[in-house]
């Protein structure tokens, strides 16, 4: 590691805030650039499809992400009750 153990959380702390919280802003911020740009070239059709289908297929990226680990965790708890 590079800056030690993970004393009361430290490591998981800086995860959340350097990748969870600053990564989504960058993100965002690439979005609403990329969009932004779009519009002032008179591009509008392409940047509502570029942000909606951006959030749309991201939500479901996101869903099928969550059923996906919810079925591997209840196979793994069935598999240990055994």
């Amino acid at each position: 590691m590079r800056r030690g153990a993970d004393a009361a959380g430290r490591r998981r702390l800086r995860l959340l805030l350097g990748t969870g919280l600053l990564g989504g802003f960058t993100t965002y911020s690439a979005l609403a650039s990329d969009s932004a740009l779009l519009l002032q070239g008179g591009e509008i059709q392409r940047a509502v499809a570029y942000a909606l289908g951006t959030v749309l297929l991201g939500g479901l990226a996101t869903w099928l992400g969550v059923v996906l680990a919810a079925a591997l965790h209840r196979e793994s708890a069935r598999g240990q009750n055994r």
